[in-house]
């Protein structure tokens, strides 16, 4: 055991509805708070977020509110109140875990998580601040300045290394996420009551996801209607998210005649809820263009559920071998795929017994005791690397 830390975590970033990122967020904290009962550590938030650990934490974790929610607000805590707070608590490290961290870095020692890279490879997939040349600029810098980077799979990290090509691979650390225990095969019975509560169609193929333009949701909604148009699908289409952006032709496209009543937009779905969502599914399908993890496809495994998704970036990496893998780009594939997954038994049992098997990969807490990992090593070294010596 080395000497204790004092660690500052920055989770301003957290937004009202939860997405993967914030979930990893919340999950990272309550896990550290499992596993170390030696260091110290000071959680940031918004004054918004004030009760989201209340009566969860241990003693050495404290949550402090300094900031609010709103962005521009959130930049200025970043840059001015986090490093002043860091320092007024002697702070060894701080741990921006969500793409950028202070432009100052004091004595302290900064450990950054880089989630994606899509901004960079597919940025007429986001919106305007997300492709702006200040927040890449940002997100660039941030991974230069860390002394070490978080990310979480290979395919991210190789995407940073392919956008700066000098910053030192040993530098960057893998560390997947993890898939929470809620998602489970759950007994017919209580997944029956549980759908007839949500009142949702039945039976359903599944999305879950932000509705947004790198989620490839055209591409699934087409394959949908060539089968309900050959085959005469029972099954209707259940698309869960919030509305993100550019979502206007997708819009167009569910409004043509042999679609209504079939494509169903749920909207946002309460984290307490997407276990029943995902469990009572017969197939779920994530044709998403890139990720840099992929939770849905995963935690739809966990349930039980066979699974298609993307040949594509981290979501090949997690799942090849558990799920049938389409390139995104091959619409003809992706109905194939469709067809066979709803019709073929054996491959829908083989599916769901790979899927079940490769969840066990994903667990918060061992993602929590490799970020531990990468506090301990970073606090208690003496020098920079080489490769951000110049920062």
């Amino acid at each position: 055991m080395g000497p204790t830390m004092r660690i500052a975590i920055d989770l301003t970033s957290l937004l009202p509805q939860p997405t993967g990122v914030d979930n990893y967020l919340k999950q990272l904290v309550l896990n550290l708070s499992k596993i170390d009962h030696e260091n110290q550590y000071m959680i940031l938030i918004n004054y918004e977020d004030r009760n989201v650990f209340q009566g969860m934490l241990p003693r050495n974790f404290t949550a402090i509110a300094l900031c609010l929610r709103p962005r521009p607000v959130r930049l200025l805590f970043q840059q001015i109140t986090l490093p002043v707070a860091a320092m007024g608590w002697n702070a060894d490290v701080v741990h921006s875990p969500s793409f950028i961290m202070p432009l100052y870095r004091g004595g302290q020692r900064h450990v950054v998580t880089i989630h994606d890279m899509t901004f960079f490879s597919l940025p007429q997939c986001h919106i305007t601040l997300r492709r702006s040349s200040s927040y890449k600029r940002a997100v660039l810098w941030s991974i230069r300045r860390a002394h070490l980077v978080i990310a979480p799979s290979q395919s991210t990290k190789q995407h940073i290394l392919d956008v700066i090509p000098d910053v030192a691979p040993d530098q960057i650390r893998v560390i997947p996420q993890g898939i929470g225990e809620e998602f489970r095969v759950y007994p017919e019975a209580v997944v029956r009551q549980e759908l007839s509560r949500l009142r949702l169609p039945s039976p359903y193929i599944l999305y879950v996801g932000t509705i947004e333009p790198r989620k490839n949701l055209q591409r699934l909604v087409e394959s949908y209607r060539t089968l309900l148009t050959k085959d005469g699908l029972s099954e209707h289409l259940v698309l869960a998210g919030r509305l993100g952006w550019g979502y206007g032709e997708l819009m167009q496209q569910l409004d043509s005649p042999e679609l209504r009543g079939r494509v169903h937009l749920l909207g946002y779905v309460a984290q307490s809820d997407l276990p029943w969502l995902y469990a009572g599914a017969r197939l779920f399908v994530y044709p998403s263009l890139q990720e840099g993890f992929g939770f849905p496809p995963l935690e739809a495994m966990a349930c039980g559920v066979p699974t298609i998704s993307s040949l594509s970036s981290s979501l090949a990496e997690n799942l090849q071998g558990a799920a049938e893998l389409v390139p995104p780009d091959d619409e003809d594939g992706l109905t194939a795929a469709m067809h066979q997954l709803l019709y073929d038994d054996v491959r829908r049992a083989k599916y769901r017994q790979e899927g079940l098997a490769r969840i066990a990969k994903f667990r918060w807490e061992q993602t929590a005791q490799d970020t531990l990992n990468c506090y301990r090593d970073v606090g208690c070294s003496e020098e920079l690397p080489a490769s951000h010596a110049r920062s």
